[in-house]
This record gives structure tokens, C-alpha cells and sequence, in this order.
């Protein structure tokens, strides 16, 4: 992967932080980049397929009670595509609930306090600003790159994006109490916190973007579970499954890795 300096990365990311986290550019940046991406797309789909392919096995649980007594193993947010140099400890669960008909996601980070950022206030708002985890997936790998992503910060503030061929973004009309968002807080030593989200991704949400999905047991889906802070004291990106990309993105479905239901 080509090295790119914190400072470059820093520069070619706040003139593309909206539009990264929105799944675009602004239109004539866009239009140099895509020139560029055509260039690169067989090269660079010749290295993705390189890559090491990250398995996820969740577990099965019937309760948010469950869950939360669950023994199912991390999968630990460790990669550092970009080479900052700041990486907090991070790390993912994820359990299929077929009672009550969801999937149940653990996600937590530990930093210290002087390091992190709680801004966004309001659903959608620009929480990936924030010290946030992320957990994007694709529901049905085998009929395309579509995906959702659900970030989040550190007071629970979450952001829902659909990219499915018809919708291309965030969403407005959904309820956050439909995804049960605990938030927890561990303080450590050295002032530093063990911050903790979980919550609830329904299969009927699921199915709203894309009607086709039907879960059992042992299904493949395929996602990435991400640790950012773009305006943290000390800028990060890290991911479960390595991402091949110039520059930090994480709306690359591509790159990410399979999890077996």
C-alpha cells in the first residue's frame, strides 16, 4: 500500500470528510477522482483480492440479557490502514438473536479521556467527528455492494446510512429506540475510559433496504467494524478487516470481511 504522510492525510481529508462520510465528493473533485479510480480499478481490485480475507464468527444468543453474558469471541479493531500514529484499543462482538429477530452488536474502545471528542448531540449529526465506532455491513454479499452503517459516539448518538442502489446516504425517519443504545463507562487507570456501546439492528429494518434477506443460522453477511475520531485530539481510523485505499474511508464495501451468522 502506498505510505501517504499524517499530513497529507490530514489535508486530503478535511476537504473530503462530508463527503466521505455521505459516500461523495463535491462535483469537481469528484469528477478528477473517478477519472483516477477507473485508471486503478483493475489494479487495484488485483490487491484487494490479496488480501487477507477476515471470518467473523457471531454468536447465537435469544435475549439482550443473553448478549450481554455472551463468551462470543472480539473481533479486534487493530488495523491501521493509513499509519497514524495514534490506535486506541478497540474491538467488536456480534451475536444473532433469531428470537427476538435481530443481530445484537457490543463495540468498545478504550482512550483517554484528554483524547477524546463527544460533540454531535443529534441523530445524524456528524458523530464521526467524534471519538466513534462504527459497525458496517452487507446483508446480501452475493447480489452486490450494498451496505448500512450504523455510527456511533461515545454518549450514544447514532448515525444510520443506507447504500443500496436506491438510497444513497443517511436516512431520517427511523427511531433510535427501535436499536435499544446502552451506553457504558469503565473508568481505568492512567485517566483513561473504557467507553462501551451496544444496541439492537432488527431484521425487519434490515429487510426495509433490502427485501431480499433472510437469515438462518450459519448465513454469510459480510462488514467491518471501525474506531475514527476525525476532529479527536489525535486523528484515527482503524478497522477489523484491512482496507486498501489511498486515503481514510470506510465506505468500502470491498474490503470488507465475511461474518457467519
Amino acid at each position: 500500500m502506498k505510505f501517504i504522510t499524517a499530513v497529507r492525510i490530514r489535508r486530503e481529508h478535511t476537504a473530503l470528510a462530508a463527503g466521505r462520510r455521505r459516500g461523495r465528493t463535491e462535483p469537481a473533485q469528484g469528477k478528477r477522482r473517478a477519472r483516477t479510480l477507473l485508471k486503478q480499478q483493475t489494479r487495484k481490485g488485483r490487491r484487494t483480492e490479496m488480501m487477507e480475507k477476515k471470518i467473523y464468527r457471531a454468536g447465537q444468543v435469544n435475549s439482550a440479557e443473553a448478549f450481554d453474558c455472551a463468551e462470543t469471541p472480539w473481533a479486534q479493531i487493530a488495523e491501521n490502514p493509513w499509519g497514524l500514529a495514534y490506535a486506541p484499543a478497540a474491538r467488536a462482538r456480534l451475536c444473532a438473536d433469531f428470537q427476538t429477530g435481530g443481530l445484537w452488536v457490543r463495540l468498545e474502545a478504550v482512550e483517554r479521556r484528554g483524547d477524546m471528542r463527544a460533540e454531535a448531540k443529534e441523530t445524524n449529526g456528524r458523530v464521526w467527528e467524534d471519538s466513534c465506532l462504527e459497525f458496517f455491513f452487507n446483508p446480501m454479499p452475493e447480489s452486490g455492494l450494498g451496505y448500512l452503517n450504523f455510527e456511533a459516539n461515545s454518549l450514544g448518538v447514532m448515525l444510520f446510512g443506507v447504500h443500496n442502489g436506491q438510497v444513497d446516504g443517511q436516512i431520517g425517519d427511523v427511531s433510535e429506540s427501535d436499536f435499544r443504545m446502552r451506553v457504558l463507562y469503565e473508568a481505568l487507570a492512567e485517566n483513561r475510559t473504557r467507553w462501551t456501546l451496544r444496541y439492537f439492528v432488527p431484521f425487519a429494518y434490515i429487510r426495509r433496504w433490502f427485501g431480499g434477506f433472510e437469515p438462518r443460522p450459519g448465513m454469510r453477511i459480510a462488514g467491518n467494524f471501525y474506531k475514527c475520531g476525525d476532529l479527536c485530539p489525535q486523528e484515527h481510523y482503524l478497522s477489523w478487516s484491512p482496507i486498501d485505499y489511498p486515503q481514510p474511508s470506510f465506505h468500502r464495501p470491498e474490503c470488507f470481511g465475511d461474518i457467519l451468522l
